[in-house]
């Protein structure tokens, strides 16, 4: 009781001023019907503009859960097809022995695993350019974890924090990728020449190799990070080689990164694992031959 009568005290002149506009209001509009509904079509007016605005927020964020939603679903279905490649191959390499592939293939687990993140930041002009994600180790994010978008290869993952991971992308140029040519065993490194966002190189290829304009760029099987056959980027002419003993291809980036707001974050349960086992030094398996 005490702190309201203080409280009155304090704003007694304020709160006077208040009741004495709402009466002189209602005696100015009670008496003129003109007034009175210019009065409620000013309201009715600034009531519909308000629901109007709230209706328009609430569709945004709903299409905003949706959009998630639906990258989470695309997100199973791409690991379920990369699932069934991984198996269809396995199968597919040796008739002879086919009830003992049938069986590793089917009880293997598949090692992938995606998960969406919402990019919240980059740097794309300058040759060390970087992407920041909002998923970090509190969401099982570690270093060396590969990011792809809806259609194509981002990068790999170079930082983490808790919340937070930085993503080296394909348009950095310390970035390298072991890659293939669509219809063809051989393989290349893309590795990305500065010049703009949209283009790349795949170097390193033997010059026997025969290509067209229009060939697809594919991961190949020689990365720990990235399952293969992840569609990369288009052929669109011969590039600049510093090798007389193997030439480049300019390759367009299927990935376009001033525009990218959502990825997969892709995790390999069995990185680590193969990481492992291909550090083991040389002198180690001489050892063992011994």
């Amino acid at each position: 009781m005490d702190r309201l009568i203080e409280f009155l005290k304090a704003n007694g002149h304020t709160l006077l001023f208040l009741v004495l506009e709402v009466i002189a209001l209602a005696l100015l509009f009670s008496g003129s019907k003109y007034r009175s509904s210019v009065v409620l079509s000013s309201a009715n007016r600034v009531i519909g503009e308000v629901t109007e605005l709230s209706h328009t927020a609430n569709r945004y964020m709903g299409l905003q859960e949706a959009n998630v939603e639906l990258m989470q679903r695309n997100a199973e279905l791409e690991v379920e097809a990369l699932r069934l490649r991984s198996v269809l191959e396995r199968l597919t390499v040796d008739s002879l022995s086919w009830q003992r592939l049938t069986v590793d293939s089917l009880e293997r687990t598949f090692p992938y695993d995606y998960v969406v993140a919402k990019v919240v930041g980059n740097t794309l002009f300058n040759q060390k350019n970087y992407l920041t994600i909002d998923i970090g180790q509190d969401a099982g994010v570690e270093p060396d974890m590969g990011v792809v978008g809806a259609n194509s290869i981002v990068g790999v993952v170079e930082a983490v924090g808790s919340k937070y991971a930085k993503v080296l992308p394909l348009v950095n140029s310390r970035y390298s990728l072991t890659c293939k040519l669509s219809n063809t065993n051989y393989t290349g490194t893309l590795r990305w020449d500065g010049k703009d966002l949209q283009h790349t190189q795949l170097t390193n290829l033997p010059k026997h190799v025969e290509y067209e304009i229009g060939d697809s760029v594919f991961t190949s099987a020689y990365s720990a990070i990235f399952p293969e056959h992840l569609f990369v980027g288009t052929v669109v002419g011969r590039g600049e080689s510093s090798d007389d003993s193997f030439f480049s291809l300019d390759v367009k980036l299927a990935t376009d990164f001033s525009t990218l707001k959502y990825v997969y974050v892709l995790k390999n349960y069995e990185l680590q694992e193969q990481k492992k086992v291909e550090g083991q030094t040389t002198q180690d398996n001489s050892h063992r031959r011994n």
